[in-house]
């Protein structure tokens, strides 16, 4: 059963509160080579919170592909997309959490292209994309695995009840299933696969864990604490 979203993001507002603060400022200073330096700023502000939106739809697309994925698991499972627990402010957000018989899932989402490497232990993997003309780009981004056990650390933290205790928690992460998308990652505990692997893996849970009072307790529980 999916649950709805909860987080959203302001980077637009961000824009448009940009162009308009950038009219005052050129009516009170009246100096033309003063106005135009703000207004420079102004657009290159505009511009990186434009590569900026760029990325998160990127994402969200992800997310998205995910979510649909989740949504065609049977009525045993409780599905959340995009939600924060534990307070905005220092709150962990999960792309997705998954409350089941079998145990809980925190699944981090990433929807990016090309050669991805890095370890588990590492704290930033490398994205490298080739571009035209056979050049390389190469981006540093932190490690999924390490995003995703924080989340399972703020999950288990809410469920710290006795309990609850022993209920297993699982970690993993997934990328898109782009073909242009290559994993070459040294892994030891947290999967790490493309999302048409996700079903077949949480599928493959089949000792039961937690009752059905259990886990409408667990989910009472999360729903208090999003944000």
């Amino acid at each position: 059963t999916p649950k709805p979203s909860s987080a959203a993001s302001d980077v637009y507002k961000r824009q448009i509160l940009m162009c308009i603060a950038a009219i005052p400022i050129y009516a009170f200073f009246r100096n033309t080579y003063l106005s135009a330096v703000i207004i420079l700023i102004a657009l290159l502000i505009i511009v990186h919170f434009s590569k900026e939106r760029k990325l998160y739809r990127y994402g969200i697309q992800g997310e998205k592909e995910i979510a649909e994925l989740l949504a065609t698991l049977n009525n045993k499972y409780i599905v959340y997309n995009d939600i924060i627990i534990g307070g905005k402010e220092k709150g962990a957000q999960i792309d997705h959490l998954v409350l089941s018989p079998y145990g809980i899932f925190c699944i981090e989402t990433k929807n990016m292209k090309g050669i991805i490497t890095g370890k588990e232990e590492d704290k930033e993997w490398t994205q490298i994309k080739v571009m035209q003309g056979g050049k390389k780009s190469e981006k540093k981004f932190y490690n999924p695995c390490k995003q995703s056990r924080g989340h399972v650390n703020a999950v288990k933290n809410i469920l710290r009840h006795s309990d609850f205790m022993n209920t297993p928690v699982y970690s993993v992460v997934t990328f898109s299933s782009n073909k242009d998308t290559n994993l070459k990652i040294q892994l030891q505990f947290t999967p790490v696969f493309k999302s048409d692997k996700l079903i077949d893996f949480v599928n493959s849970k089949k000792e039961i864990f937690i009752s059905d009072d259990k886990l409408r307790r667990i989910e009472n529980i999360i729903d208090k604490q999003i944000s």
